[in-house]
């Protein structure tokens, strides 16, 4: 049976992968009903880094950037807990702390490195930081929900 460590990784890779699809449809296609909203003005500024991949490549990359740092957000966990996942509220609460911290570092770093040199317009318009510290939170969070309710669903089977 695969571990609730190895199904958190996957449910993060999921939600990078499709949310990385869906950022991609975004930025590169005129959706007319949406394009009044301001919003979207900072998310064209994603075109030029997908212009330049696939979106199955652009995924894949973004799959590999969240498990990267949610691999060192387990870590950082296990460090002080003894073990990789939360399993009560207040853990919870310190584990979206902490990948919430993280993903914020882990942008910041993205950027200074150029990791993603076409990002450079994004990082200019949304600034650095906050929005790669949201999206980790997103995904760790929404995963930990798939993996509760998994743990939750598998009991009775």
């Amino acid at each position: 049976m695969i571990s609730n460590e190895i199904l958190f990784l996957l449910f993060n890779s999921f939600i990078a992968f499709f949310s990385d699809i869906l950022l991609n449809i975004l930025s590169t296609q005129n959706i007319k009903f949406l394009e009044k909203y301001p919003f979207m003005n900072s998310l064209k500024t994603l075109k030029p880094y997908f212009l330049n991949k696939s979106p199955i490549q652009a995924a894949f990359y973004a799959l590999l950037t969240v498990i990267i740092i949610v691999g060192i957000i387990m870590k950082i966990f296990q460090i002080f807990y003894d073990k990789y996942l939360p399993e009560n509220k207040k853990e919870i609460f310190i584990y979206l702390l902490l990948s919430f911290i993280i993903g914020y570092i882990s942008d910041i770093l993205i950027h200074k490195l150029d990791i993603f040199p076409k990002l450079q317009k994004y990082y200019r318009v949304v600034g650095k930081g906050l929005w790669g510290a949201i999206a980790i939170l997103f995904s760790v969070f929404m995963s930990l929900i798939f993996l509760y309710i998994f743990i939750y669903l598998s009991k009775f089977y």
